[in-house]
C-alpha cells in the first residue's frame, strides 16, 4: 500500500500516520530520559495522564493506506510523536498542546497549525481526532464538551465482565478493542472506523510517568 496526499506535500509521511505514527516494522522511542518512567503494572488507565507507548498501526481511507510503527509521548495535553521512514531513516516529529501543533522533518521545513487536527486536515485532508485518541488508546471515552462537535458524548458502549471497554461509539467513530496487554486492562489491539477510514493499532509497550 502507498501513502498519498490530498493537499500540501510533506514527503512520504501519511496524514493518519502523523496522528499516531509512521515506521513500517521499526518502532522508535521518544527522545526522553528513561528516568521517571515505569511499567503500567497494576496502574489503571484512568488514573494517569502521562504515558508513552510504542507500537504498530495500519490505516486506510478505502483507497490508500499503509502499515506503520510509532512512538508516542503524552503529558496531559502535550504530545510528541516521532516518526521514521525505514529505508532512508528520515525522521519526522509532530508536537503540540492546546496552543497549537508543529510538524518537523518535511521537505518544506516546520509546518504549524492551531491544533494537530487542523494541521493534518490542512496538510492532507484527513480529519483525525488526535485529542480523542489520547483517551481511546487507553480504552477510555474522551470527556464530553458541550457545543464542541469533536468532543461529543458517548453514543454507545459495551464492556466485558472485567469492566474493560470493548466497543465505543463517539464523534462518529466506532472503536473496538480486541486484546489487552498481558491480558490486563491496558489495550493492546484496537480498531477504529469512521466511514471509509479504518485505523488498526497494536501496542508493543506501555509505560507511565511517576
Amino acid at each position: 500500500m502507498t501513502w498519498r496526499f490530498r493537499r500540501r506535500s510533506i514527503g512520504i509521511v501519511s496524514a493518519m500516520a502523523l496522528a499516531v505514527a509512521l515506521v513500517s516494522g521499526c518502532a522508535t522511542k521518544p527522545r526522553v530520559d528513561d528516568r521517571g518512567w515505569r511499567s503500567v503494572g497494576e496502574v489503571r488507565p484512568a488514573d494517569v495522564d502521562t504515558f508513552r507507548v510504542v507500537g504498530r498501526l495500519a490505516v486506510s481511507d478505502g483507497k490508500d493506506g499503509g502499515s506503520a510503527g510509532f512512538s508516542w509521548l503524552q503529558r496531559d495535553d502535550s504530545y510528541e510523536f516521532e516518526l521514521r521512514q525505514p529505508v532512508s531513516q528520515r525522521t519526522w516529529r509532530l508536537t503540540g498542546d492546546r496552543r497549537g501543533a508543529v510538524l518537523e522533518g518535511g521537505d518544506a521545513g516546520p509546518v504549524r497549525g492551531e491544533s494537530a487536527e487542523t494541521l493534518l486536515s490542512e496538510v492532507a485532508g484527513w480529519r483525525v481526532p488526535v485529542r480523542a485518541l489520547a483517551y481511546w488508546v487507553r480504552g477510555l471515552p474522551h470527556p464530553w464538551i458541550r457545543g464542541v462537535p469533536s468532543h461529543g458524548p458517548v453514543i454507545g458502549s459495551d464492556y466485558d465482565d472485567r469492566q474493560r471497554l470493548v466497543h465505543l461509539e463517539q464523534d462518529g467513530w466506532q472503536v473496538d478493542y480486541r486484546s489487552w496487554l498481558e491480558d490486563g486492562v491496558w489495550p493492546e489491539r484496537m480498531v477504529a472506523r469512521k466511514g471509509a477510514y479504518v485505523v488498526r493499532l497494536r501496542v508493543q509497550d506501555w509505560s507511565v510517568g511517576e
